[in-house]
């Protein structure tokens, strides 16, 4: 008779006790006290405590068990019982089958009692994700797409995948990756802007999650060349309204983490109930004068830098947008005040981290040929973009979210490639 398999070892209740069940697994410890051996079995699910007994089995299988290493893959079949004393579950196996022995020694202990430098751990990704820490980050990280794609589509957007080889970027070529397309030059997406913007025309409500590229040399815990992104674009919409949507969009990620994730927030000390408070709203001037208050000197015009967010995080420690930035230093799609050198644009920082930018974009074609002139691009490489704009485009904003970074600050994780499986830098392209 086969016997019951347990795949999900949190599941387990009384109905199944005294029950022949089968699980599968790999093996977190072992310790042996006379004749008998204690084995702590973990799958993806949680752990079981596996008991052998010397007089119930035979010396083969025994010493099998006695010499098994630990992480390897077992399949193990026994009674499950409920030690009422110590108030645990067992299995005392009956038979048990080695599927696949770990070779010992390992890069890591997976047990997580020994830390491991972060080169380390991405050198042997999949077995560092056995630690109980790092595997709470991702499991965070499933947690917070499920939550960000539940908001829009319970808010009526619709959910688009938008190319990622194209034949030109949305601001130009200096940080896209080219690419060989048959007999043509083809550069790797850097956003999906110019597409979703297309899209107005018919939909109104869009929005997208999906992988991008920058051609950047950086290396700070921050960046990254391959990084995804949550895009959303709306018609009618102003400022106001998709910076409130923006807050909304990660305060319903924080509550239902809250709600639902709390074992794996224990495991990484991330507390995120401070986070929940209004985000604050300051324009760029009140940033230059910020600035120089704090002594650290800059002029109106000047883009802000990784280096000005650090001092200014002095005075902002957690959520707050930066409104109104000059239009010389916002991209060409982006619109201005009226009789204004001001754009109509936003970033939303947490402390030192820029993690949203965005704006109203300019949905008037001679407007949008001018201002890309005037940022040195030439029209006739966005001819196929620029016709969508004389078919009746509505005005419309949106904004682009890094979303890797908002993992590291719900995470609470200070390096960017923690919370990415296999992160690809300027130095890293396996695993």
């Amino acid at each position: 008779m086969t016997n019951f398999y347990i795949e999900n070892f949190e599941n387990i209740d009384e109905s199944m006790y005294n029950k022949n069940v089968q699980v599968t697994g790999w093996i977190e410890d072992s310790r042996s006290i006379g004749s008998l051996i204690f084995l702590t079995l973990k799958n993806s699910t949680g752990k079981l405590q596996l008991i052998i007994k010397k007089n119930q089995v035979s010396e083969e299988l025994w010493k099998q068990v006695d010499n098994i290493t630990r992480q390897s893959i077992v399949k193990a079949n026994g009674k499950l019982v409920h030690n009422e004393k110590n108030n645990i579950i067992e299995l005392i196996i009956e038979e048990l089958d080695i599927l696949n022995e770990a070779v010992h020694p390992l890069p890591l202990d997976p047990t997580g009692r020994v830390d491991s430098g972060l080169d380390i751990i991405l050198d042997s990704r999949s077995l560092s994700l056995r630690k109980p820490e790092i595997k709470s980050i991702f499991k965070l990280r499933n947690d917070s797409l499920m939550y960000i794609r539940d908001f829009f589509i319970n808010n009526d957007f619709l959910e688009i995948n938008t190319p990622k080889i194209l034949s030109l970027g949305a601001e130009g070529g200096a940080t896209l990756f080219k690419t060989e397309y048959f007999d043509k030059l083809g550069f790797l997406a850097q956003s999906p802007q110019l597409y979703k913007e297309q899209l107005m025309l018919a939909f109104e409500k869009v929005f997208e999650i999906s992988h991008y590229f920058r051609a950047e040399k950086s290396n700070t815990t921050r960046h990254l060349n391959e990084f995804v992104s949550v895009d959303f674009e709306w018609a009618y919409k102003n400022n106001e309204q998709t910076m409130d949507l923006c807050e909304d969009l990660i305060k319903y990620t924080i509550n239902n983490l809250i709600k639902n994730s709390s074992k794996e927030l224990k495991n990484l000390d991330s507390d995120l109930s401070n986070y929940l408070n209004k985000f604050d709203r300051i324009t760029y001037q009140n940033v230059i004068d910020d600035l120089n208050d704090l002594d650290h000197k800059k002029s109106f015009g000047e883009d802000i830098t990784e280096h000005d967010l650090v001092v200014l995080s002095e005075k902002h420690k957690s959520f707050y947008f930066i409104t109104d930035w000059p239009s010389e230093i916002k991209p060409f799609y982006i619109a201005g005040h009226k009789d204004s050198d001001l754009s109509m644009s936003f970033d939303l920082q947490f402390s030192n981290v820029e993690l949203v930018s965005g704006g109203v974009r300019i949905h008037k074609v001679d407007e949008l040929e001018k201002n890309m002139k005037k940022s040195g691009l030439d029209i006739k490489n966005f001819k196929s973009h620029l016709q969508t704009f004389k078919w009746g485009m509505p005005p419309h904003s949106g904004l682009g979210l890094g979303f890797d970074r908002l993992i590291m600050i719900l995470a609470n994780r200070k390096n960017i490639r923690e919370v990415v499986l296999y992160p690809r830098d300027k130095d890293r392209l396996e695993p």
